[in-house]
């Protein structure tokens, strides 16, 4: 499995739309739901999914009938953890 993360663009999204959503995030087949980061203001949302490929977060953004800007396989991933910042490449 790898880790994606989707780019949405969506004006006007807001706590209730969130709300609503969240449920239905961990019923989609081959894909696997993380986490998200919403900016309400901004109208700006970035998911995180483990998967076998690209095609299959497409296929559960479409199942949840989601829109996305795009799909981005994660390659590295920087954290503050409790030995300081780090890198690990995926």
């Amino acid at each position: 499995m790898a880790r994606y993360i989707g780019l949405h663009t969506l004006p006007g999204f807001t706590r209730e739309a969130l709300a609503a959503a969240t449920p239905m995030l961990g019923t989609t087949k081959g894909a696997t739901f993380m986490r998200a980061y919403s900016g309400f203001r901004d109208g700006k949302v970035v998911c995180e999914f483990d998967a076998a490929s690209k095609d299959a977060v497409a296929q559960a953004y479409k199942e949840l009938g989601f829109p996305y800007d795009e799909i981005v396989e994660v390659e590295a991933i920087c954290d503050a953890g409790e030995q300081g910042v780090s890198t690990r490449y995926t």
